[in-house]
């Protein structure tokens, strides 16, 4: 078999996703628990890098080169890997507001925004590129 970069990537993915599930679970179950929040937050943020790059490099696969995350992003819902493209623009945003900067209430209002529509929205990319894997 072929050697290809976005299965390869892949591979990390599926790791981290299973990690995010992880995370949100433990933080549903217990969500006063600061340790499982820090861990929701760390784990979408690994998640969200590995998946848009895991999608840049899906494009480079199909023949679009593309680099940065908006663009990825803007491009794999022009060519049907992405639904929701607006909520991963929120996504971006909201990553990036995290790795900047840390404020409790803003803190908060990502960890519904995981709970309620990134792990959504992640799991379809997620299960979009699982089907694109060969054997």
């Amino acid at each position: 078999m072929q050697d290809i970069r976005w299965q390869q990537r892949f591979k990390n993915l599926e790791k981290a996703f299973q990690h995010l599930h992880e995370a949100a679970r433990a933080t549903k179950a217990s969500p006063k628990d600061y340790l499982y929040q820090i861990a929701l937050v760390g784990a979408f943020q690994f998640t969200f890098e590995l998946s848009w790059k895991t999608v840049k490099d899906y494009l480079k696969y199909s023949g679009v080169d593309v680099s940065l995350p908006r663009d990825v992003i803007k491009l794999g819902f022009h060519h049907k890997i992405i639904q929701d493209g607006q909520t991963w623009i929120e996504m971006l945003e909201d990553r990036n507001l995290m790795a900047h900067v840390y404020q409790e209430e803003t803190a908060q209002k990502v960890m519904a925004n995981i709970q309620n529509k990134y792990i959504v929205a992640i799991d379809q990319v997620f299960h979009f590129l699982k089907g694109k894997q060969s054997g």
